[in-house]
């Protein structure tokens, strides 16, 4: 994905943080998994990524790390979105297991001068609640 494909993913008032959003669609993790941009927001990102064989677990089901990665990756798109911020914690709920392909939305909760705190859920290509978490950022200060 290009910029410009990006910024129709994106609600006019964030459009100008394209750059932002483009530096952690291209990290080189977020590609080795085939993490998707879906839409962006200044209140709700909805990412998406698509089962690999090599996401298989013993019993054939995607790893919940997998799905961990996909959850992390989209809170922290909307954490870092205004400012530079890293994972705090993240408490997960897994529900059903992953057999196709996943779509995660991450929407604020609450947001301060030090902490951003978010729920993620994760459904699947059948619109399917597979797990949720809150998730808490840390806003990075350059002092």
């Amino acid at each position: 994905m290009d910029e410009s494909e990006l910024r129709s993913k994106m609600s006019e008032s964030v459009k100008n943080k394209s750059q932002r959003v483009m530096d952690m669609y291209n990290a080189p993790f977020a590609r080795h998994m085939g993490f998707e941009i879906d839409y962006v927001s200044e209140d709700e990102v909805r990412c998406s990524m698509k089962m690999q064989d090599w996401m298989m677990n013993s019993m054939q089901r995607v790893h919940g790390g997998a799905i961990y990665f996909l959850m992390d990756h989209t809170f922290a798109l909307l954490d870092n979105l205004m400012h530079d911020g890293t994972g705090q914690s993240m408490e997960v709920k897994y529900y059903r297991p992953a057999t196709s392909d996943m779509q995660a939305v991450a929407r604020k909760i609450n947001v301060s001068r030090s902490l951003g705190v978010y729920e993620v859920k994760v459904y699947s290509a059948e619109d399917k609640l597979l797990a949720s978490a809150t998730a808490t950022g840390f806003t990075l200060r350059k002092d």
